[in-house]
């Protein structure tokens, strides 16, 4: 595991720090994600979109906003048989404008490729589950009080376990995750491309 990603532990999911970054043995948590707090306000900062598509089941959209080094995450969309045509005429009247970025889920590359031809930013997820919760655990995470269908599919989202209740395979179990898979996606896909910095001459 890279060591950005451990000493992120430090400050934002206690337990995985206790875990990996001081090798002490932790309690076993079938939850998986465990270290958000809620909120009422988002910061300016750098603003992305993740994307999972659906039609029998929700296509789910999220707002990302990192400010200084903390996520911030606001449910934009979560809707039912929904198709292509309908998500292009919704974008514009979530607030999304057309350059902004939206990773999306990767399996659809027609959609994706039909969303770019109508002029949006739309971009494939690296869909690296493991490697992303990760990511995802290694910052200090907050989510608006409004998005309930994300809150719910939090308190849902575990880890698959044994008999005995342990957990096996570092896989999640696949069930409600429309929206915690489009915040993966953003997160995990947006942190993966190289910052731009400036030298002072």
């Amino acid at each position: 595991m890279q060591r950005a990603v451990i000493e992120g532990f430090k400050d934002a999911d206690p337990m995985m720090w206790k875990v990996f970054g001081m090798g002490e043995r932790g309690a076993s948590q079938e939850q998986i994600y465990t270290h958000y707090k809620l909120t009422n306000d988002t910061p300016p900062g750098e603003v992305f979109y993740g994307l999972d598509f659906g039609f029998r089941v929700p296509t789910a959209l999220v707002r990302v906003t990192l400010a200084e080094n903390q996520l911030y995450v606001h449910e934009m969309l979560y809707e039912p048989s929904m198709t292509t045509t309908d998500l292009i005429e919704r974008l514009p009247s979530l607030g999304i404008m057309q350059y902004d970025e939206i990773f999306c889920d990767a399996a659809e590359p027609k959609t994706i490729e039909e969303l770019y031809r109508h002029g949006w930013n739309v971009k494939g997820a690296d869909k690296d589950v493991y490697a992303g919760i990760m990511k995802v655990k290694s910052l200090p995470m907050f989510i608006t009080a409004s998005s309930t269908n994300l809150h719910d599919e939090l308190r849902k989202y575990k880890w698959k376990t044994d008999r005995d209740g342990k957990v096996i395979d570092k896989e999640p179990v696949k069930l409600d995750d429309h929206l915690v898979d489009a915040m993966r996606y953003a997160v995990y896909t947006k942190m993966k491309q190289p910052r731009l910095t400036w030298a002072v001459m």
